[in-house]
């Protein structure tokens, strides 16, 4: 088949969305051109819409950047923009290439609206990474009003209000941000937490506890919030409901969350209950969980030596946006081997040498990434560790004041507020959860301490 008429073959196949063919023929088409061949950068079009077609979005990202970082044919770069927006949107994505090394940074002008407000808001953020308020501040004015990421800069730049601690202000703008018509869901959850966490850092616990309450209707699995609701719940003097919230977070569900402070906060409430026992006991949890991490740590052994310290990390949510690119990675790769039928061994080769380089430099990353939160991972762990042995020295002088006689064993009744207090149900919990229970769990402990 002459080459003209394997463009034509990938267009009418593109047209008709027969992407596997499609890309087959745009590939074998990009193969025998240049640069300066009038139709280079079309096919490359070609191979990108089809292949975000068939879910390769890695291949597509690359084959749109290209084409929008060249600028060869300028009526395709609004497209390839375009391209790119949809990639961030829906998949894990190269944040690296894409966003920093291109969106962010670039020179892109005479794009419509939409791509341009998309660009503006990338720009506009990485400023404020950098702390370049007022250029950041050009780049969101940028942005048409009626625009989807508009209401995300107003965010971010209502932000500093927070970070110079002009609070009362900040509630009042992001409340009113709140109010506003098309509000993106994770943007209402970002703006709902910081208003909770606003509430908490002004000792307005009451207001505080609302606000999780509502939050957590909409992000039933998110473990950090429990132990945000638990510290609020500690400062209100609820001891027993902080402990209900915290044995919540020992939930197999659960088990992700990677936060060292939740031993702590256990062994204060229970020793402002005055179970000295009991509250050494939950201090001394933090060693049984992350002992071996704590212990490399105090050795001096290299981050990355550690194996403890490296699970920890794992588990940690920092970093999980490199770790799930890089998975998503690794299955396009099994994607294209499936496909190989479909596709052609030519264009599948081609694709497979594009995601083994990806894949090299994706586990790089993702192992730097990873060396950076152990870092944070290990602050936190010393952090706790160093008030643990601060705590265990208090309740070692507790023990030596006076207390009721006679206290007996500690009570392990588990309530929940859907039950008559009259008609308390106990539960023997043997490693299982009822995990529709947990955000009403109150652990019943008597209070020890003398009046």
């Amino acid at each position: 088949m002459e080459r003209d008429e394997v463009y034509a073959a990938a267009v009418e196949a593109s047209l008709e969305e027969r992407s596997s063919y499609a890309s087959a023929a745009a590939y074998s088409y990009f193969r025998g051109a240049n640069v300066d061949d009038p139709r280079y950068d079309r096919a490359m079009r070609l191979l990108a819409l089809n292949s975000e077609r068939l879910g390769l979005s890695y291949a597509a990202s690359l084959w749109y950047l290209e084409i929008a970082r060249a600028r060869r044919d300028v009526a395709l770069v609004a497209e390839a923009v375009l391209g790119l927006e949809r990639v961030v949107a829906t998949y894990p994505y190269d944040r690296s290439t894409l966003v920093n090394g291109f969106i962010a940074t670039a020179e892109i002008t005479g794009l419509p609206p939409r791509q341009q407000a998309f660009v503006a808001y990338h720009q506009g953020l990485d400023s404020v990474l950098r702390g370049l308020d007022d250029w950041a501040d050009a780049r969101f004015s940028e942005i048409p009003s009626g625009s989807p990421y508009a209401l995300r800069a107003r965010y971010v730049q209502l932000m500093r209000l927070v970070s110079s601690y002009d609070l009362d202000e900040a509630v009042v703008e992001i409340e009113g941000l709140l109010e506003e018509d098309g509000v993106p869901e994770d943007l209402r959850l970002d703006a709902q937490r910081t208003l909770a966490r606003v509430d908490f850092e002004r000792a307005r616990w009451d207001d505080a506890l609302e606000r999780y309450e509502t939050l957590r209707q909409s992000a039933p699995d998110d473990p950090s919030l429990l132990l945000e609701m638990a510290w609020t719940h500690y400062y209100r003097g609820e001891y027993q409901r902080a402990l209900g919230l915290l044995l919540a977070l020992d939930a197999p569900s659960y088990g992700g969350l990677i936060a060292p402070e939740r031993y702590l906060l256990e062994a204060l409430s229970l020793q402002k209950l005055c179970q000295f026992e009991p509250a050494q006991r939950a201090a001394v949890r933090l060693r049984i969980r992350h002992g071996n991490a704590i212990d490399d740590l105090y050795a001096g052994v290299p981050l990355r030596e550690s194996a403890a310290l490296r699970n920890a990390a794992r588990q940690r949510n920092e970093g999980q946006d490199v770790a799930r690119y890089r998975a998503r990675l690794v299955r396009e790769r099994v994607m294209i081997d499936e496909m190989e039928g479909q596709l052609g061994k030519e264009l599948a080769d081609g694709l497979r040498a594009i995601y083994d380089q990806g894949l090299a430099e994706a586990e790089r990353r993702e192992d730097a990434e990873l060396e950076r939160v152990m870092v944070s991972v290990g602050d936190d762990l010393l952090g706790a560790e160093e008030g643990v042995r601060l705590i265990l020295h208090e309740l070692g002088v507790s023990l030596l004041r006076g207390r009721r006689n006679d206290p007996g064993e500690p009570e392990r009744i588990l309530t929940t507020d859907r039950f008559d207090p009259q008609n308390e149900v106990q539960y023997l919990f043997e490693g299982e959860f009822w995990t529709d229970e947990l955000d009403d769990i109150v652990v019943r402990v008597e209070d020890r301490c003398i009046d």
